[in-house]
């Protein structure tokens, strides 16, 4: 019986040494997020806030561009309309098969031609700075 116990409390000892190890493992592996993971993943979640900003910035450029091109589009179309969509090559094609009547009627429509205004366009520099300065 003395034996049997004995066998019974090396068995235990030996499980107690194991359990011990484990949690020795668990504090240093502990130890090491707090000390080093969790200030590397706060420099990472700082820098990504940086990136955010940026991205942020990026999109709102990105909308401005795409209100720019939308104001010129409409101003080619109503140019368009106003000025008659064929170019001159085709209205000299036109003009030798005989057909004035129909070119006419287009150029008599537009009773008034206005001032060209050149649109006010938007820097590339005023918002990416360091295009300004000179490459590599």
């Amino acid at each position: 019986q003395i034996e049997s116990l004995d066998k019974s409390l090396e068995d235990l000892l030996t499980r107690v040494d194991e359990f011990v190890g484990m949690l020795d493992m668990i504090r240093s592996d502990s130890s090491q997020v707090v000390n080093e993971s969790i200030p590397e993943i706060y420099t990472k979640a700082t820098a990504m806030r940086q990136i955010y900003r940026k991205i942020d910035k990026l999109e709102a450029f990105v909308k401005m561009v795409g209100n720019s091109v939308a104001g010129l589009e409409e101003r080619v179309i109503k140019a368009e309309t106003d000025l008659g969509a064929f170019p001159s090559t085709f209205k000299k094609i036109l003009h030798t098969i005989n057909i004035p009547s129909f070119l006419n009627k287009s150029s008599s429509s537009r009773q008034q031609q206005t001032l060209y205004e050149p649109p006010v366009l938007f820097k590339t520099e005023d918002y990416f700075p360091c295009l300004n300065e000179a490459p590599y």
